[in-house]
């Protein structure tokens, strides 16, 4: 027999997600810490971080602007005061929105491995996150149904 022969498609690993230096197959997943292989790996679990302290602050500013502003305007009956109120509220929104877009929440996607929990990936990209979340549950399904 030839050592050019074809593999037997058993020997080959389904490649699932390979990019931005993870790598997630039917056997391993793999990053830039660490190598795990997907037969030992269990209970995988997903976490997301708290909001950044900036959006919490608008949220809290902007409450409080809509019900300090919105009492003023009610009992003065001012223009002016309205237009202040809304221009207070727009502004609080467009900094909360901004710390939102530019410190979005951290995702986590967690194992145990051999007795012990493990961080498989952290990031910021929710789309990236999907990806290998997703990646992963094919690995497990795939090594399970083997």
């Amino acid at each position: 027999m030839s050592s050019f022969a074809p593999q037997s498609s058993e020997s080959r690993p389904v490649v699932h997600y390979d990019r931005h230096g993870i790598l997630v197959t039917d056997q391993v997943f793999a990053t830039d810490s660490g190598r795990y292989e997907i037969a030992e790996l269990t209970r995988p679990t997903h976490g997301t971080g708290a909001l950044h302290p900036g959006v919490r602050a608008c949220m809290a500013v902007g409450l409080a602007n809509a019900l300090v502003l919105g009492v003023a305007a009610a009992t003065t009956g001012s223009i002016a005061v309205v237009l202040v109120a809304l221009s207070a509220l727009l502004i609080t929104w467009a900094v909360g929105l901004f710390y939102a877009r530019r410190w979005p929440r951290q995702h986590t996607l967690l194992a145990d491995y051999r007795g012990r929990q493990v961080t498989l990936l952290r990031t910021r990209d929710a789309d990236l996150f999907g990806r290998v979340s997703r990646a992963l549950r094919r690995s497990v399904e795939t090594a399970r149904d083997r």
